[in-house]
């Protein structure tokens, strides 16, 4: 007579044997269809047995697929699992899996303090955070996914590290960085002749949120090296327009009316890029925070605002005026007064790219070439 069903209960266990099969289980379930033996848990894992390389080299007649735990089989002497396939004992080659690296979060900033955040990731067991790029010093963070550190110095940018780890080591540290600055208030920064900015002198930068069209970032409302905010949309004078210039090119240039400072040399670009982050003049004057804006958000600012000619930017809280731009053959000052050029960081060919233009009867995005000198007007998220 054939069993039918038989179920044995060993502590909580079930152990139901149904037509051929055997289910070990904790909630009574019958086996899977397709499994001869289905053992179901969710705090408990399935031991095979254990045994030295001699003991398992010792088996009679191993079947194909035998299965055994040999705490001895590596070439260090360690255990690792045993298949015995093809005639042959085979040791299963089971790596050890690292974290993924978190990815950033959203660094809370204020004017002395930033919470760092980043995300959690599948199989990490903790984080380690720290101001350098050295696991071994790091601090062990646990499980917690933020870091809240106090005393920093209002308006600097800062550069941390963190990675996930587990029993098997860590990943790759995320770079985040920051700045202990609340937007709104006004930004001091120093700025040193060389590679970027063409002359040395300390400006002291306004900021502004909640621009229509990017209500969540932080404006500086005045251009990139302008010492005042213009008095006119029309202003025509050196000191509010602040510097300028050419598309993917981190050299800034002054031009006081007279005197261009440092001196004209690139007069054509011809390159397949956007703007490189390595030389954004935001990024490198303000600190890594801040960059260019892109061409959707100035289309979008530009939408928001219902810009139609230059009233709109000077009226808005980004107070942008008329400072023209420096011919690319030349860099002779051109239209200061007359006509507003910024530009964005994203290309249109590979002579040409995008920018905020505006003028009397007009503000709309502008596609010039590379070459030109423009202001700059930056931006943080």
């Amino acid at each position: 007579m054939k069993i039918v069903a038989i179920v044995l209960f060993i502590c909580i266990t079930a152990v139901t044997i149904s037509f051929g099969q055997l289910g070990i289980t904790s909630d009574n379930t019958a086996p899977n269809s397709s499994a001869m033996l289905d053992v179901k848990s969710t705090d408990r894992g399935m031991l095979p047995p254990r045994m030295t390389f001699a003991q398992r080299n010792a088996i009679v007649s191993p079947a194909a697929g035998l299965l055994v735990i040999c705490t001895n089989c590596r070439p260090d002497g360690s255990e690792t699992m045993s298949v015995f396939l093809d005639g042959k004992w085979r040791n299963l080659s089971g790596n050890c899996t690292l974290p993924a690296t978190p990815a950033a979060g959203i660094q809370v900033q204020s004017n002395t303090q930033i919470i760092w955040t980043w995300n959690s990731v599948p199989i990490a067991s903790g984080y380690k955070w720290h101001t350098s790029n050295n696991f071994a010093a790091a601090t062990d963070m646990g499980t917690a996914t933020s870091k809240t550190e106090t005393g920093l110095t209002t308006g600097n940018g800062y550069t941390r590290y963190v990675w996930a780890y587990n029993a098997c080591g860590n990943s790759e540290p995320v770079v985040l960085t920051g700045q202990a600055f609340a937007c709104g208030g006004p930004m001091t920064k120093p700025h040193t002749a060389g590679t970027v900015a063409p002359v040395t002198k300390t400006v002291t930068y306004g900021t502004v949120t909640s621009i229509p069209g990017a209500a969540s970032k932080c404006w500086i409302t005045r251009n990139l090296g302008a010492t005042q905010q213009p008095n006119t949309v029309d202003d025509a004078t050196e000191l509010p327009a602040g510097w300028y210039w050419q598309f993917n090119r981190k050299q800034g240039y002054k031009h006081d009316g007279t005197t261009l400072t440092p001196a004209w040399t690139i007069t054509a670009i011809d390159e397949d890029t956007n703007w490189d982050p390595a030389n954004d003049p935001c990024s490198l004057l303000l600190g890594a925070t801040w960059r260019l804006p892109t061409t959707t958000e100035w289309i979008s600012v530009d939408a928001a605002g219902a810009w139609v000619n230059w009233t709109g930017p000077f009226s808005s809280g980004l107070q942008m005026h008329a400072a023209g731009y420096l011919s690319r053959s030349t860099g002779i000052i051109t239209n200061r007064g007359v006509t507003g050029y910024y530009w964005s960081s994203t290309q249109n060919t590979t002579t040409r790219s995008w920018d905020q233009f505006f003028s009397s009867t007009n503000s709309s995005q502008s596609n010039d070439n590379k070459a030109t000198g423009f202001t700059v007007r930056c931006i943080r998220d």
